[in-house]
């Protein structure tokens, strides 16, 4: 742990390294002597009660009340006060206690330190265990700067560490793929440094909204195959939402470029990535859509329904891109919904040239979107 620990600290970017273990430190110990105790004809439960009385407390009598149901017990210790010491040392003990006295069979009074050793000896500190296994937590801060970087960093920096003493291993692909097993060559006990904490909950982050992400673009695509009973039109479709996500790229790259601080993609980018597959695919939907009516039911030629479609959802298009883009501008400099805002913004920029140049390209070179064959072809 100290090792690690020592890492950490040399590690750029990470602040407030700290072990959460109790230090281990010197205190005495009150040992009553047996044989002491029988020379004085003393017992045991004489030295233990007093001592127990002393310093922890314990009931001596009870009293009856007529206002109490039940007998009050009348409770025992030595104040505060007396409890402290005026040094550290085994002397300094000895008389503090040297004012208790004991009654022998024979009416004597024995003083305490007498028949009690004092022994020097080092704490035992608390052993923490999660899932049944020993554990020791070591806990550091980021400053301003995302925990993925340094912490990358710092698990480099342990690998080569360790790598002469312990076998080192991997973890496999999973959500606590950043964990190292170290493995003791000589002995063979086997040590695990897990990265948990705000690590862990990015990478579930991560991989739920990953998830999130992929359900979404197979539900739109299997929905537009459903609707336009067309491969073809819905990979166009889903191939426009494709390159309006650069521009969330784009924009992080620019925000980082313009900002005093990195801009990092964040969780909340991602919730970004899957609105604009909504948004994006609805531009191409409606222009496809138009496109689609004026050839089916106004029997206008393929290439001329395509412009005329792409210059009628233009205005609606670039409208809805605007009250998007001014609605996420409050976003944009929010330090937990930043990333979502200039996903929103650069992406539905990118999204209106995509709608408007690149799908109408797409558009023209398929027949899908003739649903009659003689019809949308070039007159002659």
């Amino acid at each position: 742990a100290i090792d690690v620990a020592n890492i950490l600290k040399e590690t750029k970017d990470l602040v407030d390294i700290d072990i959460m273990a109790e230090d281990v430190y010197e205190t005495y110990k009150l040992i009553p002597d047996a044989k002491k105790i029988a020379d004085e004809t003393l017992t045991m439960e004489q030295v233990n009660n007093i001592l127990y009385l002393a310093f922890q407390g314990m009931v001596v009598a009870t009293k009856n009340s007529k206002d109490s149901l039940s007998q009050i017990p009348i409770y025992l210790v030595l104040n505060k006060k007396s409890k402290q010491l005026k040094g550290d040392k085994p002397d300094d003990i000895k008389k503090k206690i040297a004012s208790l006295n004991l009654m022998n069979r024979m009416g004597e009074q024995i003083a305490l330190a007498d028949v009690v050793k004092i022994v020097k000896v080092k704490s035992t500190p608390t052993i923490q265990h999660k899932n049944l296994k020993r554990t020791i937590n070591i806990i550091a801060e980021t400053d301003n700067v995302s925990q993925v970087y340094p912490l990358l960093d710092a698990r480099a920096k342990m690998m080569e560490y360790f790598k002469d003493k312990y076998e080192v291993k991997t973890a496999p692909l999973s959500t606590y793929m950043f964990d190292l097993i170290l493995t003791d060559k000589k002995t063979g006990e086997e040590f695990l440094i897990r990265w948990d904490g705000e690590m862990k909950v990015t990478l579930d982050t991560f991989r739920d909204l990953g998830a999130a992400f992929i359900a979404a673009l197979v539900l739109i695509f299997f929905l537009l195959v459903i609707y336009y009973k067309s491969f073809a039109i819905s990979g166009i479709i889903l191939g426009g939402s494709f390159l309006s996500l650069i521009g969330v790229i784009m924009g992080h790259w620019v925000a980082d470029l313009v900002t005093v601080n990195t801009f990092f993609l964040t969780a909340t980018s991602l919730i970004g990535f899957i609105a604009l597959m909504g948004i994006s695919s609805r531009n191409s939907l409606l222009l496809i859509d138009y496109t689609m009516g004026l050839i089916q039911y106004d029997d206008m030629e393929k290439k001329r329904a395509i412009a005329k479609a792409s210059a009628t959802r233009a205005t609606p298009i670039f409208l809805t891109a605007v009250a998007i883009i001014l609605g996420s501008a409050l976003l944009a400099s929010d330090p937990i919904f930043g990333g979502l805002g200039v996903a929103l913004i650069s992406g539905t920029v990118i999204a209106v040239f995509v709608s408007l140049l690149f799908v109408p390209v797409l558009m023209s070179n398929t027949d899908a979107i003739c649903k009659d064959e003689n019809k949308g072809k070039d007159k002659k």
